[in-house]
């Protein structure tokens, strides 16, 4: 099953993130996670999709998306 906007944006809050839509100089417009690490002032970002296929997108893959790096499990 697919997810629509809100759910994606439902699915992220539930694992930590934030949803956030980006257009880098008036392209289409990108899907992204954002959070922020708990030692550093740094905002964690993570690529999603672009926003035209978040439809095709189900939510075991945008799960396995937002899943820790091995170097971020460290930190």
């Amino acid at each position: 099953m697919t997810v629509t906007e809100e759910e994606a944006r439902s699915i992220m809050k539930a694992h930590g993130w934030t949803y956030a839509e980006h257009r880098p100089k008036g392209t289409a417009k990108y899907v992204y996670a954002q959070r922020k690490r708990k030692r550093q002032r740094k905002q964690v970002e993570r690529y999603i999709c672009p926003l035209s296929r978040l439809s095709t997108l189900t939510e075991s893959e945008l799960v396995a998306k937002l899943a820790p790096e091995p170097a971020e499990e460290k930190q």
